[in-house]
This record gives structure tokens, sequence and C-alpha cells, in this order.
């Protein structure tokens, strides 16, 4: 089932050592900033967003981070709405999803206006019809674009983000639309794209009075035993004029979809149950299959370059269970055949519970920390 299932996902289209090191911290004795998403449109300009939770107070403080001169210096701006995800067109051009609405932005990142609050209903798909339900969005230029998210939500827009208009296609897969979402969105080029998410209902024990969260019974939380939930695709090959959506049984849910020409990957998390964190898979019309499987690193990102030039971020696990409330160390690999993986050195300071990756070329990447920091590639 899962061969078949990347299949289905592969599009079919006509070093010397370096180092990591922390570029940015957030570093304040009262308050911890959470990195939602990342993104470098081009080697100059990067963009992270996040929140600033305030200790002891609960207190919330959505923000920007900007910077246009590669992270030598970053600049925090003021956002109004929790950041749930960023996609940029180019290197000023982007736009924010929020837990309340959309945004777009002229100048990467630094000034935000607000563009919409609603989807067009449809008779035929749920009444909530607010544009908070999307997660995540991608533009093929300035007016074209498409938005997944939460109640099988896939959209799509002509006029910028002002407007969108519910994809038939999208209700179509089974599963309660209360516990699915569309959760991943990628095009490889104008024409070919897919969308990937997963229907995952609560299990009986979560349920149950007396049930506990994993982190505060670790011991019970990795006896817990994996199942299957229902994976979700759908795939265009025309630009979403048309989508075809299929779903498969399989086990842990798509943590990252990403593509570069000829060539996609596919991270898969776990929960604390199974014998692995995750697994990477490569998503080609030839060589599809599992390229990654470790004990050490929970893989949660990926970023790939044409060569092929192949980087996997992740956190070493701590104790049991493969997610923890307790931040481990950043660990980043890289590969050039998909077979050799390297572990590539990571300044020691640099620990989270979950991470992104970002940047137009191999020699320009970044990550980003649920801890606050950014780290960089830098040459020896």
């Amino acid at each position: 089932m899962m061969k078949k299932f990347l299949l289905c996902c592969a599009l079919i289209l006509p070093a010397t050592a370096q180092k990591w090191k922390i570029q940015y911290f957030y570093d304040e004795l009262k308050s911890e900033l959470e990195i939602t998403d990342l993104a470098f449109p081009s080697a100059q300009r990067g963009i992270a967003v996040g929140t600033i939770y305030e200790k002891g107070s609960g207190h919330e403080k959505y923000t920007a981070l900007v910077t246009s001169d590669g992270g030598l210096h970053w600049s925090l701006e003021t956002l109004k709405e929790y950041p749930r995800s960023i996609f940029f067109l180019n290197d000023s051009i982007g736009w924010m999803v929020t837990d309340k609405g959309l945004w777009f932005t002229e100048e990467s990142g630094r000034t935000w206006k607000k563009l919409s609050e609603q989807i067009k209903p449809d008779k035929n798909l749920m009444p909530q019809t607010t544009i908070g339900l999307l997660l995540r969005v991608w533009f093929l230029d300035a007016k074209h674009g498409f938005g997944v998210g939460l109640q099988k939500t896939i959209v799509e827009t002509t006029d910028g983000g002002r407007t969108w208009n519910p994809v038939e296609a999208a209700a179509k897969p089974a599963g309660n639309p209360a516990y699915t979402a569309y959760t991943h969105i990628v095009f490889a080029n104008a024409r070919r794209g897919v969308i990937a998410g997963g229907s995952q209902p609560p299990r009986r024990e979560e349920g149950m009075r007396g049930s506990l969260p994993a982190w505060m019974d670790p011991e019970r939380a990795s006896k817990r035993k994996q199942v299957p939930t229902l994976t979700l695709l759908a795939q265009t090959s025309d630009g979403g004029a048309t989508w075809d959506p299929t779903t498969a049984p399989l086990f842990g849910t798509i943590t990252s979809l990403r593509f570069t020409g000829t060539d996609g990957l596919m991270v898969m998390g776990f929960s604390e149950s199974f014998q692995w964190p995750s697994d990477v898979y490569r998503l080609a019309n030839k060589d599809t299959g599992r390229v990654f499987r470790e004990k050490t690193p929970r893989v949660m990102d990926a970023a790939l370059y044409p060569g092929p030039h192949i980087y996997l971020a992740g956190v070493e696990p701590t104790g049991k269970m493969n997610t923890a409330t307790i931040p481990g160390k950043v660990k980043i690999l890289e590969s050039s055949d998909f077979k050799t993986w390297t572990e590539m050195p990571v300044d020691y300071k640099a620990a989270a519970r979950s991470v992104i990756i970002a940047g137009p070329d191999r020699d320009h990447v970044w990550v980003a920390t649920d801890t606050g920091m950014i780290l960089t590639l830098a040459r020896p």
C-alpha cells in the first residue's frame, strides 16, 4: 500500500564540510519565542513568524523576524494575529495564514495588510466558511493561488487572496470532516501539484476519564500501539483546473512535503510507541521509496535542491518517546544520492522540539526552531 501511495505522490515531470551555527537566538529572561514558520525567498531576505510567550503571565505577542542581509541582522515586527504559515512568491511578495485571516505583504514581511476573513459558501460543503480554517497557501503567480486546511478545506483564489472559492474535489475522500485536514500543498511547476493531509479520529482511550497526555504518562504512551490513519492525496496536472483525490491507510502523519524538478521528498512522523520516530521517502518516477529510517534523529523537515543535494532537519528524541516537551539536540543530515547520509556539525547549544528548514539554494539554507533559534549553514 505504501509503494502504491508513493507512486501516486511522485510527480512525473519532463562538499566541503560546513557547520550549522546559531545566527539568531531570542534570549530573554522572562519570555520565549516559538517560531512556527520560516521562508528565505532569496539569499538576502528571510522571514520567520511566531509567538512570544511571557512566562508566568500567559500573555502572548505575535511577531515576525525579518532580515535583508542574509541573517546578519534581524528585526522584530509586531503581528496582530497568530501566524500559522507563510508563503513567498519572491523576495518581496508574500502571504501569511493566521488563525483568523489571510495577510499580504509587498515589503518582505515588514508590513502586512489583511485580505480575507471569509470563504465563499458552498451548499455542498460544511457551513463553516471562515478563512480561519486555512493552514497553508501556495500561489502560482501574484493572483492565482490555492489554500488548504481544516475540515477538508481546499480553496482557490484568482485575485491574490481577496476572495476564495471552494474546490469541489476536496470533499470527495472518506473521513469525518471534523477530524480531517489537508495540511500540505506544493507545486513542482505551474501545472503539476500535490495536496496531502490526513484523517485521524480520536482514539477511544483519549476520550476516557483519567487519560493523560503522552508527556505526563510516558510509560503508557510508549506502549500505545501505532495504528494506521487515513492519508489524503489530491493531484493536479493542469495548474489546479482539476484535482484527482485518493486515499490510503498509512502509519504516521505527513510532516513535510517538498518537490524540486523531477524529485520529491515526503517526511512521515510516528507516535511514541512506533519503533522508528520518522521515515523519509523519495517521490520520483523511477526511484520512489524510503531513503532514510534511523532511531535518531526524528526528522521533521527536508530541503531538496538540484544536483541532487538533500538536507534532513530533525531533533534527537529524549527519553522513551519520539515526541517530548523537553527540547532535544538539533540534528541535520545531508546527502547527494539519497543513500549515504552524513551528519553535519551543529552548534552544541542548538536544541528544539521541532524545526523548519528553508533556503533558495543548497549554499544558502537556514533552520528555525520552536525555541527561538535560527541557524545558518556556514562555510569552514
